[in-house]
């Protein structure tokens, strides 16, 4: 594990950048999935068709630390009568079979089909340690269930090689197409899955563990 401050040094201190997880992402456009964002697109909290990105469109990216109402299944449900709504990765809507590729070079930490309703479905979880006694975690999901195929604990991928593709609605949890994108510091002894959505009275416990990935994967 690695704690914030060493990983925002050694962000720092990074003279390569991270190569492309999706393909236009440097072009995509941003969109807001809390309250307000939806009530300006006027969409209500349904996960509505409008969030799907059709070939030949630009990538949307829903931001990190929102807090969303969309969140209700039970998936999400929290102790105490609590839900977790916070958002602490990025979502990237692309076509469905849109490919994914390895930001950086990592290895396979775990991988699993979390086939709940919205929750990741197919998930990929890659492991780092670009310096010595470094360590941090990727989490990708939302993918094709054969992204899952021919994967094994251990198995590299270098920077920019091919790591999935997305999935279709009724394997990704439910949702319009899409990729979840998230550092993880502290990956404990989860295998699989990771929440990507936490207590508004947790945020700040879980902002240090889970960084805001966009300057890591290079968005504006």
């Amino acid at each position: 594990m690695s704690d914030l401050k060493t990983f925002l040094d050694w962000q720092s201190r990074r003279t390569e950048p991270s190569a492309e997880v999706m393909a236009g992402l440097a072009t995509a456009r941003p969109i807001r999935l809390d309250a307000g964002g939806l009530q300006a697109e006027g969409w209500g909290s349904d996960i509505p068709a409008g969030w799907a990105v059709q070939p030949g469109e630009p990538l949307r990216v829903g931001g990190y630390d929102e807090d969303r109402g969309i969140y209700d299944s039970d998936v999400f449900a929290g102790e105490g009568g609590e839900r977790r709504t916070v958002h602490l990765g990025i979502d990237i809507f692309a076509p469905a079979g849109s490919d994914v590729f390895a930001p950086i070079h990592g290895r396979v930490h775990s991988f699993q089909d979390n086939d709940n309703l919205k929750d990741y479905g197919p998930t990929v979880i890659l492991e780092h340690m670009p310096e010595p006694d470094m360590i941090f975690w990727t989490l990708y999901g939302h993918l094709s269930r054969d992204s899952l195929e021919d994967l094994y604990v251990g198995k590299e991928f270098a920077q920019g090689d091919r790591l999935a593709a997305l999935g279709e609605p009724d394997v990704n949890g439910g949702w319009s197409p899409h990729l979840h994108f998230q550092l993880i510091l502290d990956i404990g002894d989860r295998i699989g899955d990771f929440p990507g959505v936490f207590k508004r009275s947790e945020r700040d416990h879980w902002q240090t563990i889970c960084p805001d990935p966009r300057p890591f994967l290079g968005i504006a």
